[in-house]
């Protein structure tokens, strides 16, 4: 590993790493008390929501700042209100309103969810989720209007199997059929229309290191692979350029990681790449940006009860050439309104369609000769470019 250079600078301090895969650039600080087990969401303003958690003193939090991933610069924003401290608690998106659910508060579970205005810079409660309250969940968001909320532990029974689907449009609640096994602080990410899951604690209080695959659409799960090191709880995952990014955790033998694993979904392969800077750490705030592009993460507590504020961003993931000949679809500009530019892989088929998050077709065509679709008849959203085995997020504002 690298030091190419250490430059202060106003507000943001960088620090760059280079490894075979990616770089390391330390941000600014959190601006809040250092704290574990928060929560993240984007949104299409182009910036990133972080808040509660359990800061210095043991104390649960309830405060929210904002970074905007454009500059790098974090500001605070409105706190959730008053009584609404918790812990373990997981957030999603719409693009334009983030959300809240769950989590842990004085010993009881909580079942409830808040959604965040940026216009109004305030938060308003929606409908609770039936049943048991939920703390350590995983989520994946399908880009329309479901999000799936899945596992995670309550006080009476330990960890679950259960899966709810909260739709963002209306405000309901659809529970779906469980998943086969239980874990509790899993890490998950949603990426080529298909959801993933790693790592957790089962009931029984094990480390799991298989990776699971759930297609929506049919509601079933599928084991793709097993993380090459031990088991883990407390780490994150995130979909960057459709592969699978995973960082950090602790194990059953409470070693902290801060190496960092790429697995692709097209080869079924893992590989590791740069390792954060520093020490191991679990519990922080993962998240990338609204692109896939760059990795984000800040905030977690380290192997001797420390909890940390840092913040480092990942860039650079994989090289051009792999990116054009693997990764397939480019497009531009992203988001979009009216007509878009595909940039194609080599070995790109002319065909196209783009679906939404249940995999419904609402374009089709053909791109020989001409690489411009026009997306003016889609509503605003979130939808995919399937080009044969290649896709990619299409946001349309």
């Amino acid at each position: 590993m690298l030091l190419k250079h250490c430059i202060a600078a106003i507000g943001v301090y960088l620090i760059s790493f280079t490894g075979s895969c990616q770089s390391w650039t330390q941000l600014s600080d959190f601006p809040g008390y250092e704290r574990d087990d928060g929560v993240a969401f984007i949104l299409n303003d182009g910036k990133a929501y972080c808040g509660t958690g359990l800061q210095v003193g043991w104390a649960l939090t309830k405060d929210f700042y904002s970074l905007d991933l454009a500059t790098d610069t974090w500001a605070p924003i409105a706190s959730m209100p008053a009584g609404q401290e918790r812990q373990y608690a997981v957030a999603f998106s719409n693009g334009s309103n983030g959300y809240v659910f769950g989590g842990e508060a004085g010993g009881i579970d909580l079942n409830d969810i808040w959604m965040y205005s940026p216009i109004t810079n305030s938060w308003t409660a929606y409908t609770s989720k039936p049943g048991n309250g939920v703390r350590g969940a995983s989520v994946f968001w399908n880009g329309a209007a479901h999000v799936f909320i899945m596992g995670g532990a309550f006080s009476a029974t330990g960890a679950l199997s259960e899966i709810w689907v909260y739709n963002m449009l209306n405000d309901t609640w659809t529970q779906k059929n469980n998943m086969p096994f239980t874990c509790w602080r899993a890490c998950s990410a949603f990426a080529n229309l298909k959801g993933y899951l790693l790592f957790g604690r089962d009931v029984n209080g094990r480390f799991r290191k298989e990776l699971f695959e759930y297609d929506p659409a049919l509601d079933t799960w599928t084991q793709i692979s097993t993380f090459p090191g031990p088991g883990r709880a407390y780490a994150t995952m995130q979909n960057i350029n459709n592969d699978l990014v995973v960082f950090g955790g602790l194990d059953s033998l409470n070693n902290y990681y801060n190496d960092v694993w790429k697995y692709s979904i097209g080869s079924n392969t893992w590989t590791q790449l740069t390792s954060l800077p520093g020490v191991g750490r679990k519990g922080g705030i993962g998240f990338t940006n609204f692109t896939n592009t760059n990795f984000y993460y800040t905030c977690g507590i380290d192997q001797g009860n420390t909890r940390l504020k840092q913040t480092w961003k990942a860039t650079q993931f994989v090289g051009i050439n792999e990116l054009e000949e693997k990764a397939g679809l480019r497009i531009f500009p992203n988001p979009s309104s009216e007509k878009i530019t595909v940039k194609l892989p080599k070995n790109y088929l002319n065909n196209y369609e783009i679906v939404d998050a249940t995999g419904r077709v609402l374009l089709s065509g053909d791109l020989k000769g001409n690489h411009q679709i026009n997306v003016s008849s889609l509503s605003q959203g979130i939808y995919f470019l399937v080009c044969g085995t290649y896709s990619s997020k299409l946001i349309i504002q």
